[in-house]
C-alpha cells in the first residue's frame, strides 16, 4: 500500500523535529501551523483540540488513521505541526485520510 503524500510530510515533520505530540505538550506551544486529531479521540479530547486550534489560530484535522500508528507513540491522540511550510504541504495534499474539523486563521 502506498502512503499518501500528507502522511509522508508528517514523517518529514517528525524527523525534522517539527512535530509535537499530546494535548499537554501542545498546550504549552505559542505557535503551531496545524493540529491533527486521532480518529479514536474522545469527545473531551476533541473539545480540547478545538480550544487549542482557536488559541493557536490553526486548522484542525481529523485523521482516519490512528495517530499512534503515524508517530509510533502509544496513546497519542493529538499532533501539532509547528513548521508552516510542512503544514501547508500537508493541507495541499489532503486525501480521504483526513477531514477538516475547523479552519482557523492567523491573526
Amino acid at each position: 500500500m502506498q502512503r499518501s503524500k500528507a502522511l509522508t510530510y508528517l514523517g518529514f515533520a517528525k524527523r525534522s523535529g517539527n512535530l509535537r505530540t499530546g494535548v499537554n505538550a501542545i498546550s504549552t506551544l505559542k505557535r503551531a501551523s496545524l493540529l491533527i486529531l486521532c480518529a479514536s479521540a474522545s469527545a473531551n479530547t476533541e473539545k480540547d483540540a478545538q480550544k487549542l486550534a482557536a488559541k493557536l489560530g490553526c486548522p484542525l484535522l481529523r485523521s482516519a488513521a490512528l495517530v499512534e500508528e503515524i508517530t509510533g507513540k502509544e496513546n497519542c491522540k493529538l499532533l501539532a505541526v509547528t513548521e508552516e511550510n510542512l503544514a501547508k504541504a500537508i493541507l495541499d495534499n489532503l486525501e480521504d485520510n483526513f477531514t477538516i474539523i475547523s479552519g482557523g486563521c492567523k491573526k
